[in-house]
């Protein structure tokens, strides 16, 4: 029963966010992919402060918040022209918050937790929208092609590693900080990763003339690399969760945790792919076939 929850729920929050990216690329309005990145980046924020004050390290939430959806549309206002000194008003503001804060160890923690949160979630996140919004003449698809190969990418290794581990698992990977991490999973999920980068590539008629006819070493490299960031996301999460002595970071999806156990892979793999697709896949994709 918990399993079908895991996958109807995780269907249909696909199908949603699927349905919403076909719009703003069947639209010209990219900058509707900041309506769901600023809901998902909040959830996701919320939980973080939680796990924070659960590990002993108490931030004003109200002083923190407000300042992820004034990144995530930062993001999006103007072709993100103004993001960088958004970032740079935000972190100035949480250190400026906990200057004061007194004994010094504990403003300095608090300060910390504060920036590593601005940086960690909204920050990480903009990467949606500069995969998103990258068009070309002739294909209107190729801005969702290239955020779609990501999330598959991610949501594929996820899957692949969850079932993957639980039939063939027998050798722990990393078993101080995520002791059902086998090697096994490792591969099973990076071979779905594969398998979700060829079906986000799919959705474009110009990925599909480029990288299905010459190119295609370029995006299994960049799942192989997905997959580890992925990973390495999804430890760092369970380095919070463990000291902050939970399992699930917060209730979101049935089946699922919380908002930031769906998106701990995302949130390292993001950049990743976007400058491995700013330096090989997109110039590959500007030649043409």
């Amino acid at each position: 029963m918990k399993l079908a929850r895991r996958i109807l729920s995780g269907v249909s929050a696909g199908g949603a966010i699927f349905g919403l990216l076909w719009l703003g690329a069947r639209f010209d309005a990219p900058w509707l992919i900041g309506i769901p990145v600023a809901g998902v980046a909040c959830l996701a924020a919320w939980e973080f402060l939680h796990l924070l004050e659960s590990a002993g390290i108490v931030l004003s939430r109200w002083s923190f918040l407000p300042w992820v959806p004034v990144l995530v549309l930062a993001s999006v206002v103007a072709d993100g022209q103004f993001l960088n000194l958004a970032v740079v008003f935000a972190l100035g503001g949480q250190l400026i918050r906990h200057l004061g804060d007194t004994p010094q160890r504990d403003g300095l923690l608090r300060a910390s937790g504060a920036c590593l949160g601005i940086l960690y979630i909204p920050w990480l996140l903009h990467f949606v929208y500069r995969l998103y919004a990258f068009t070309t003449a002739g294909d209107d698809l190729a801005g969702l092609a290239s955020i779609g190969a990501v999330l598959l990418m991610v949501w594929g290794y996820d899957s692949g590693a969850f079932f993957a581990g639980r039939l063939f698992g027998r050798h722990q990977a990393f078993p101080s900080v995520s002791p059902n991490k086998t090697w096994e999973g490792i591969v099973g999920g990076t071979l779905f990763a594969v398998l979700g980068a060829t079906v986000g590539a799919s959705i474009s008629p110009l990925w599909r003339a480029v990288v299905f006819w010459g190119e295609f070493h370029h995006l299994l490299i960049a799942a192989i690399l997905v997959a580890a960031a992925a990973q390495i996301g999804d430890l760092f999460a369970s380095k919070l969760k463990r000291a902050a002595g939970v399992k699930d970071s917060g209730i979101f999806l049935p089946g699922h945790g919380g908002a930031l156990d769906r998106i701990d892979g995302l949130l390292f793999a993001l950049p990743v792919f976007f400058w491995y697709f700013v330096l090989f896949l997109r110039p590959a994709l500007l030649a043409g076939p």
